[in-house]
């Protein structure tokens, strides 16, 4: 209860003037009332009421009280309100951590979308590596993930999960350009770009080249796959990628995306999460079905 039984019983006596029709008011008998004041005398250590045979009247400790009592009634009609908003959506804001192979193929449609259709949510993106999401998440910076090949955790709740084999990438020009699909084997002679290793696809194209026994001839390294994916087009450099990181760039024949052959790769994905046992508010469980819907039915192109 917001506002303690006590405030309110003292409240309505301070309003009328009579224990009698507070207790007509509450249908509570007048000894009640009377004890709860009472005790509430005693916990503020004032007396609240001069009382005579015209009725109860506020000393000026009452008065402070009721003051109080009144500012506190409209902070919870406010509070009230403000909740109501955000059940209905009017206000809100989301806190999403995602890689960054979701903000250029998959976040701009669902933003737009969204947006349109709850112009008073505001969402705030945090575009950074697996890691940090789930950093992020554990310690509630943030509401909901969308990472790359999270390994299972009690902490973690999943709620969505969609198939990205990790893919290697280059310019059509490139030697590799015909093959149907590469192994770790082919690459070891080719210059590699990888991103940092707070990217989860880092960790997963090394562990598949020490698999395979290649030492890969890494040239550059990236926090930045836009960097990369420009890099790849403009030389002979390889790298990889889900297909989510590609879209635009595939449709338009910038880049080349040839199947990796290796069982972790082909079965990587982009998950959405949430911290365990953390209730949604209701702005982010509207936005987690908009983006559970979306990331069942990408875009295509023309």
């Amino acid at each position: 209860m917001i506002q303690p039984q006590s405030l309110k019983y003292f409240a309505e006596v301070a309003r009328t003037g009579s224990l009698r029709q507070a207790s007509e008011t509450f249908f509570v008998a007048p000894s009640a009332i009377s004890k709860q004041i009472s005790n509430l005398e005693t916990e503020l250590g004032a007396t609240l009421f001069d009382r005579s045979p015209r009725g109860a009247m506020l000393t000026a400790a009452g008065q402070l009280l009721l003051d109080y009592v009144n500012a506190n009634s409209r902070d919870v009609e406010h509070l009230q309100a403000a909740l109501d908003d955000l059940s209905s959506l009017r206000h809100g804001v989301v806190r999403v951590a995602l890689v960054e192979a979701a903000v250029q193929s998959f976040m701009p449609d669902l933003m737009t979308e969204f947006s349109r259709n709850h112009p008073g949510i505001t969402i705030h993106l945090d575009v950074c590596g697996t890691a940090q999401i789930v950093d992020a998440l554990v310690n509630r910076r943030v509401e909901i993930g969308m990472a790359f090949n999270v390994l299972n955790r009690d902490d973690l709740s999943l709620h969505g999960r969609s198939t990205q084999p990790v893919q290697m990438i280059c310019r059509p020009e490139h030697p590799l350009a015909g093959r149907e699909a590469v192994s770790m084997s082919d690459l070891a002679t080719y210059r590699v770009a990888l991103p940092t290793r707070a990217f989860g696809i880092r960790y997963l194209i090394e562990k598949a080249a020490a698999r395979a026994d290649v030492l890969l001839d890494v040239s550059v390294e990236a926090n930045s796959l836009q960097v990369i994916k420009n890099l790849v087009m403009r030389s002979d450099i390889v790298s990889f990628m889900p297909p989510l990181t590609l879209t635009q760039e595939t449709a338009d024949g910038g880049l080349l995306a040839i199947p990796l052959v290796d069982r972790d790769a082909e079965s990587a994905s982009i998950d959405v999460i949430s911290s365990r046992g953390r209730e949604l508010s209701v702005a982010a469980r509207t936005f987690l079905s908009s983006l559970l819907r979306r990331l069942r039915t990408p875009r295509t192109h023309p």
